[in-house]
């Protein structure tokens, strides 16, 4: 049975060949090795210090769409490094467990899956737990944006994500809200977006 898949493709760019400035070239450069599977639609590239990450949408029979061709065809852009079918995803219920996984995630500057992993607990939580929440996702947004060379998206959203942090709480369960807050404040000083890990403890 033929079915639309999503996957999550991560090609190598440890050597910093492509920054998020490149973000329409390699879009367009991918597209163009790919062409000739018209099962498989590129959907978005994100530029991150250590990868390249492709988002893709495949009219798909087998377990596994990556073929040796596609990923020779893809080798002239970086090596493979992971393919993620997101149909698949699952996360443990603890909500520790959940936001550890997420930040670990940050850390690795996939932020969209680090998003899509909170987006889970934050539909299901409510008052000031769900504004938190909020606020945290806002910040993988805003990197995502920052992975596409979108500056000026990724700091507005940074500011809605300190609004969203604003308050007199300092921990989060093992995160420390202050720490993050400062680094976000000292982003939105600069004007311009750049990574940072957050600590947990």
């Amino acid at each position: 049975m033929y079915m639309d898949k999503r996957y999550m493709i991560y090609l190598d760019n440890k050597n910093k060949r492509y920054s998020p400035e490149n973000h329409k070239d390699v879009l367009a450069r991918i597209r163009s090795v790919l062409k000739g599977f018209p099962d498989v639609i590129v959907r978005d590239v994100r530029i991150s210090s250590y990868f390249i990450e492709m988002d893709l949408s495949v009219y798909d029979t087998k377990e596994n769409f990556v073929s040796p061709q596609i990923t020779t065809n893809l080798n002239s852009v970086g090596s493979l490094l992971l393919c993620d079918d997101l149909s698949e995803s699952k996360f443990c219920l603890d909500k520790d467990c959940v936001i550890d996984h997420a930040i670990y995630l940050f850390n690795l500057e996939r932020y969209w899956k680090s998003h899509e992993v909170l987006e889970g607990i934050w539909k299901e939580s409510t008052g000031l737990e769900k504004r938190i929440l909020n606020g945290i996702i806002l910040i993988d947004a805003a990197f995502v944006h920052f992975q596409k060379n979108e500056l000026d998206v990724s700091i507005s959203i940074l500011k809605r994500s300190v609004e969203k942090l604003r308050g007199g709480l300092e921990m989060f369960y093992n995160l420390n809200l202050n720490e993050i807050k400062e680094d976000l404040g000292n982003i939105i000083e600069k004007n311009h977006p750049y990574t940072f890990k957050i600590s947990l403890y």
